[in-house]
């Protein structure tokens, strides 16, 4: 073992004080069962009860009022922290009307006493926990205590903290620099965009006293951190720690959030579309990388790429509640999506069940604990935000629930029928190969159905991918299901079936579906060519699929294709889409669309690198009439695009040529991925409802 390695393992059992069994406890669970909460069928409401409950355990800790910085597994709880104490003020009052009780007025009461025995003489209040400083001013700080000095005048009409929020925003205006930067007082000495969250406070308590000066100056900060923006991506630079980060151009998603909710919420106090334009760029960037990694990485770099294998659980919430807001403002359901998928991150990392109250309930700054983002501790700030993206989730989901979709334009006219077959027919028989995979019944589903007009490929390409080892499954499914669960399954009887393989469930079956057939059996059975390959993009396949010379190729349950592949068939690689293109690309289309207010449909198209962007051969509507659930939606759906693929396979077989096609361009659609339960089980509410009604309209229609 080399002296780094123990230099680590030191740090670990040191910091963690891996001597109490109870931080054994919680390490562990950052290893094994990481779904325990879900099994345990814990709510959002029990979510959000634990999460005030430790912030109020946060609060009772301390003797001044103020709430605890946070709890480390070493030494327990720290001492009260100026600056989050400031803007938990909000929250506590927003549980006040989530919950009808006033405790939490009584709870923001002494934060405000707490604070305005902290305020300095010029203004300002000190930046760090009371433990470290009770005299140095900080800017930051300063700005997030008039936020939570604004939300408590506001409720109680209080007149000294509506004096102390105006002494520090003067404060605040008179430390700003000509060109609008926040460079004195600051964290390391560096000025960073991420002080947009403190400039929008300014913004804000401007709006609140009609004060001109704040508006001003608010203003000024934000031109000062659009010019860091990067135009090419969204980026805001400067948006780091330290100067390190800077020079890298990479932060942590906590300082991101910042920087994107403080530009987000000064444009919109100052009615400025350049503004909301620069955050909706860069969030929608994060939301992004979340749906392809299905997880949040804790730090990012200018091009969104991770810089960690750690999460930041305060920054995926303060992302959660960035997208709400861009939702509110641009009804894209997209951003809640992931919004919702960042929070499960966060609920999935709780302790809930912890025998420590300083741990149980509480939200970790990183995941795994000893991420270096606020390692082995849990500070007070995380579950503030946990708890604002929760009471904010149960509006977005009511309004959801409650409004009628928006609807969604088609942006480019598209054929919605193929052109007559007239013309001279070729006398050159098409060499036509389907591209497909393991565990997909596309290629039996699209022979049987185009049999009626005597279509045969000329091959099916089969990719057979290697499993992962057995080692790394194992490890997966202890991971997700703990232990125990990965035991008694092992240990369990099973049927015959069952132990082909390790608890069933470590391998995938090649067929999934009753009554379909797997893509190897069926060209068996009538005598199709099937080449087996490990993937499309081997040498090997390349070299097999240019000795098959293929006219026309057609992607049936494949993967991703690269350019290699589709640079072979002389006309292009054909793909049906279950959505309209180019409003719907990507992922759950035809729930996205029915979610949306249609249209629902499906487009015959030429695939390109691009995800769904190649030219349109010709899209069609589906009737969702008498459809009440999301699986009768994608069977119809379904249907008719391989019945819409198979219209198209047929006019190039006849005339040796494709229709003629409608290009699309990048800008013109959306990317939509994996939709989230909850959505879900709107959607199927919705659906079930209409149908429900349209069952009424017509029996009134009978009646009468």
């Amino acid at each position: 073992m080399s002296y780094r390695s123990v230099k680590k393992s030191v740090r670990l059992t040191l910091e963690s004080s891996l001597w109490r069994p109870s931080n054994v406890q919680l390490l562990w669970e950052q290893i094994a069962h990481r779904q325990r909460n879900r099994d345990a069928g814990f709510t959002d409401l029990h979510h959000l009860t634990a999460a005030v409950k430790w912030l109020q355990r946060a609060q009772d800790a301390m003797d001044d009022g103020g709430v605890c910085g946070r709890y480390r597994l070493r030494r327990g709880w720290t001492s009260s922290y100026p600056e989050t104490t400031g803007y938990i003020i909000p929250t506590f009052l927003a549980l006040r009307e989530r919950f009808r009780d006033d405790e939490f007025t009584e709870r923001a009461r002494r934060c405000v006493e707490f604070l305005l025995e902290l305020q300095l003489i010029e203004g300002a209040f000190p930046g760090g926990e009371v433990h470290e400083n009770i005299s140095r001013p900080s800017t930051f700080n300063t700005a997030q205590i008039i936020s939570g000095l604004m939300a408590w005048h506001k409720a109680s009409k209080d007149v000294r903290a509506l004096d102390a929020a105006i002494r520090a925003a003067d404060w605040l205006v008179s430390v700003q620099d000509e060109d609008g930067a926040l460079r004195k007082f600051t964290f390391l000495g560096h000025p960073a965009t991420y002080y947009a969250h403190a400039s929008c406070w300014l913004a804000e308590f401007g709006r609140y006293t009609s004060n001109e000066v704040y508006l001003r100056a608010a203003g000024r900060h934000l031109d000062w951190v659009l010019d860091h923006q990067d135009p090419r991506t969204g980026w805001f630079d400067l948006s780091g720690f330290t100067h390190e980060d800077h020079e890298a151009r990479r932060a942590v998603t906590h300082t991101i959030a910042y920087a994107i909710w403080g530009v987000l919420i000064t444009s919109i106090v100052l009615e400025r579309p350049d503004g909301i334009d620069a955050a909706n760029k860069s969030a929608e960037r994060v939301a992004r990388r979340l749906e392809l990694s299905g997880w949040l990485p804790g730090i990012l770099d200018s091009h969104y790429r991770p810089r960690s294998t750690f999460a930041c659980l305060t920054g995926n919430v303060q992302m959660a509640l960035i997208w709400f807001k861009l939702y509110e403002l641009g009804n894209d359901v997209r951003l809640v999506n992931a919004a919702l998928k960042a929070i499960d991150l966060v609920k999935a990392a709780q302790p809930m069940n912890h025998p420590d109250a300083g741990i149980r309930g509480g939200i970790a700054g990183s995941d795994p604990l000893w991420g270096s983002y606020i390692s082995f501790a849990l500070p007070n700030w995380s579950a503030k935000f946990f708890i604002d993206a929760l009471l904010a989730k149960e509006k977005v989901l009511r309004k959801l629930t409650d409004d009628a979709p928006q609807g969604t334009q088609i942006t480019i006219q598209v054929p919605i029928v193929l052109p007559e077959q007239s013309g001279k027919w070729s006398s050159d028989p098409l060499k036509v190969v389907l591209y497909t995979a393991e565990g997909s019944h596309k290629v039996p589903q699209m022979l049987e159905g185009w049999s009626t007009w005597g279509f045969q490929p000329d091959a099916v390409v089969l990719e057979r991918r290697p499993k992962p080892r057995l080692r790394n499954r194992i490890h997966a499914k202890i991971r997700e299901d703990g232990l125990t669960k990965f035991l008694k399954r092992i240990f369990a009887k099973r049927s015959a079936s069952e132990e082909k393989s390790i608890g069933g469930d470590l391998t995938c079956s090649a067929t999934q579906g009753e009554g379909l057939r797997d893509a190897a059996a069926y060209c068996s059975e009538k005598g199709v060519l099937l080449i087996t390959v490990e993937s499309l993009e081997t040498p090997r396949a390349l070299e097999a699929l240019r000795k098959l010379k293929p006219d026309l190729a057609i992607h049936a349950g494949a993967g991703i294709l690269r350019k290699p592949v589709l640079a072979i068939p002389r006309l292009g690689t054909l793909n049906a889409h279950m959505g309209i293109l180019p409003a719907y690309r990507g992922m759950n289309v035809a729930e996205w669309a029915a979610f949306n207010g249609g249209p629902v449909g499906c487009t015959v198209h030429l695939i390109d690198p691009g995800i769904d962007t190649g030219d349109i051969l010709c899209a069609r509507q589906v009737d969702l009439e008498g459809i009440s659930s999301i699986a009768q939606l994608r069977a119809a759906v379904d249907r008719e695009q391989i019945a819409l693929l198979g219209e198209a396979v047929q006019y190039a077989t006849n005339l040796g040529a494709l229709p003629p096609q409608v290009a699309q361009e990048k800008q013109q659609g959306r990317q939509f991925f994996v939709m989230h339960a909850d959505l879900r089980k709107i959607l199927e509410e919705k659906l079930q409802s209409r149908v429900q009604l349209d069952f009424t309209d017509i029996n009134a229609r009978e009646e009468s």
